[in-house]
């Protein structure tokens, strides 16, 4: 069984546009999600105090940048991905994990 050639310089190609379509299509399903916690975000306050807590002020700042990062991550990695600089869309398309993990680790560490 013969393998077929690849261009000079495609090396990761596949595996850059594949996962840029799966993680980034994820990231698109999560938005909705997104909207309902974050219409409910602003009660994270209600507690007296809360506005000066800066655990609280790091959560609410993190949700209400995940989708300007969502985007920002879909755009860049399509101009990483044009560039061919297929090692970097890995890490662009990490970013808005990172924030989620932030999310999810600020609740299991500090949430009641």
């Amino acid at each position: 069984m013969s393998t077929l050639p690849t261009a000079p310089g495609s090396k990761g190609k596949n595996t850059a546009l594949v996962l840029s379509v799966v993680f980034q299509s994820l990231y698109l399903l999560s938005l909705p999600v997104w909207y309902f916690v974050s219409m409910f975000s602003v009660m994270l306050f209600d507690a007296p105090g809360s506005e000066t807590n800066w655990v609280i002020l790091l959560f609410y700042y993190a949700i209400k940048s995940y989708p300007f990062i969502v985007l920002s991550a879909i755009v860049l990695t399509w101009i990483m991905y044009k560039k061919g600089s297929y090692k970097w869309t890995y890490l662009v398309n990490a970013i808005p994990i990172l924030i989620m993990i932030l999310c999810i680790g600020l609740m299991a560490v500090f949430g009641d």
